[in-house]
């Protein structure tokens, strides 16, 4: 009895484990199939296929699956600089937020240990006045005067938690195009890397292109407001400026900008995947 119902969890396993590698097969040929339209192969490929499956005239089989890879390279050169246009500008973002980081704590520092010290100082003084003397009136007046001071650099230092604002005078707006704004010429996504973000990935049960779910998933994270509405539309001014528009930028929004350069790298790095795959799916001659 033990043996047959160890068998049947095997034989369990076993088709769960089939399935599974079937389910991740289907979603590797889907990928290639839409990878191939993207970079412009698909009519080699296909090709390809044919002479392979009917075993007809060899001598072209090198010759396709030579400009297929030539095509995959040139598309994989030009993911890596979009993003390496991107980790400019996110290497930009990150410099000035940490000079008005530095500054603001700087100052918050200086808030706190004016707070403490001015407070000490006027307390003990408060103090001291009532020892000999008995000066009740003037003890009360400073310590009065210590609490309002040592109160005042500790909303001082609350207000200095926001930090200041900078302008980002860095030539660069990668995130411009996704929300449909004016873009500068070094900005502009290749075609094949737009043709991928504007693409429906295969595991996406909602049919939202790969730009489309960046966009869903930053408005479902609260990193932004729905750009129809006035505070999503102000968010994008600020994340998506050029120099020439003179717009200052917080802290926030330039860890926002940088967060948000990072997810649409993060999501254009699956283009390299899918281009090996295609490489890989090329039939041996």
């Amino acid at each position: 009895m033990k043996l047959t119902r160890s068998l049947g969890i095997t034989a369990l396993a076993f088709s769960a484990l089939a399935q599974a590698q079937v389910k991740n097969n289907e979603a590797g040929t889907l990928a290639v199939m839409r990878t191939a339209p993207i970079i412009q192969v698909l009519p080699e490929v296909d090709q390809l296929n044919e002479l392979v499956r009917n075993q007809s005239d060899p001598s072209k089989i090198t010759p396709l699956r030579q400009v297929i890879t030539e095509k995959v390279l040139a598309a994989s050169l030009e993911v890596d600089a979009t993003i390496a246009q991107i980790d400019n500008e996110i290497a930009q973002s990150n410099e000035v937020r940490g000079y008005l980081s530095d500054k603001r704590d700087r100052a918050v520092n200086r808030a706190n240990l004016l707070s403490i010290v001015s407070g000490g100082a006027l307390g003990a003084t408060s103090a001291g006045l009532q020892l000999p003397s008995g000066e009740n009136k003037a003890s009360s007046i400073v310590g009065i005067a210590g609490g309002v001071v040592a109160s005042s650099l500790a909303i001082s230092g609350i207000r200095a938690q926001k930090g200041g604002t900078r302008l980002f005078d860095f030539s660069s707006n990668m995130l411009a195009e996704l929300f449909d704004r004016s873009s500068l010429d070094d900005s502009r996504y290749d075609p094949i890397v737009w043709s991928f973000l504007n693409d429906v990935a295969p595991t996406d049960e909602d049919g939202l292109t790969r730009k489309e779910r960046l966009i869903q998933t930053w408005i479902t994270l609260k990193r932004t407001d729905p750009p129809s509405t006035a505070a999503g539309r102000s968010k994008i001014d600020r994340v998506t400026s050029q120099p020439s528009d003179k717009l200052p930028r917080t802290i926030d929004d330039l860890e926002d900008r940088s967060a948000k350069l990072e997810d649409v790298r993060a999501k254009i790095s699956f283009l390299k995947r899918d281009l090996a795959a295609l490489l890989l799916s090329l039939p041996n001659p």
